[in-house]
């Protein structure tokens, strides 16, 4: 599997150039190749004339892979998660410290009580496609929440490590490796083709020294807490579960 900047017109190539540069991956010209099949499981972080999409292959009819903020706010409803967000204070700020394509940050920013999300992302690509979909969001509904965002490229042990601040929630989404039997969507199968699955030891510890209120951490139904640590209790559903972790 290879990872290429690509473009869909000739006009943007000095655009995908930039971005290839800025992000240290080979610039891909697809237009010059005609064996297509031989790059199905290749990944190509494409400049449009819309938006900066991420598609697997060279297929002309894939969906286009993107932080599609208008839709997720209006057709996306994640009832598990809001159980676990019950009995937050008024006006919280939150810390989402694996933010990835922030689809479940939006849904956090959902809570009228919910007064800021911080943004944390790593990896510059996705980030890059992050930072892509908060400049096309349209709908009304879409830009009052994504108002609440404050995106920062960063990694989110430095970050906690050198935080002054705290919040009242600190959200942690790691990598789901090696439990899952059915096919993951193509938002997160990508998340996991294109990072690392090392673990990140110590960012559960490093949250609740800069939490306020409660840590959230989604994992799958069958995996080990993070860290080893045992929640203060846990929510289940059908695939995925959230351990909250109280401060007292």
């Amino acid at each position: 599997m290879r990872f290429f900047v690509s473009y869909s017109h000739s006009c943007l190539k000095q655009k995908a150039l930039s971005l290839s540069k800025n992000l240290n991956l080979e610039l891909f010209d697809h237009f010059k190749i005609d064996d297509i099949a031989s790059f199905s499981n290749d990944y190509f972080l494409v400049c449009t004339s819309e938006r900066l999409i991420l598609k697997k292959g060279l297929k002309k009819n894939l969906k286009p892979i993107f932080s599609n903020f208008d839709d997720w706010a209006t057709n996306y409803n994640d009832e598990l998660l809001k159980k676990a967000l019950k009995g937050l204070p008024k006006q919280f700020s939150c810390l989402d410290v694996t933010a990835g394509f922030g689809k479940d940050s939006l849904e956090i920013s959902k809570l009228n009580h919910c007064r800021s999300i911080t943004l944390l992302e790593k990896a510059s690509w996705m980030y890059s496609l992050l930072e892509d979909g908060l400049e096309n969001v349209y709908s009304g509904e879409a830009k009052q929440l994504t108002k609440k965002f404050s995106l920062r490229n960063t990694d989110n042990l430095t970050f906690l490590n050198s935080s002054k601040k705290k919040y009242d929630l600190i959200y942690i989404d790691p990598m789901f490796y090696g439990v899952q039997k059915s096919k993951a969507k193509k938002h997160m199968q990508a998340l996991r083709d294109l990072s690392s699955d090392e673990a990140q030891k110590g960012l559960l510890r490093e949250s609740l020294n800069c939490a306020k209120f409660r840590v959230i951490v989604k994992r799958h139904k069958h995996m080990s807490y993070l860290d080893d640590e045992a929640p203060t209790r846990s929510i289940k559903g059908k695939v995925v579960r959230f351990d909250i972790y109280n401060i007292i």
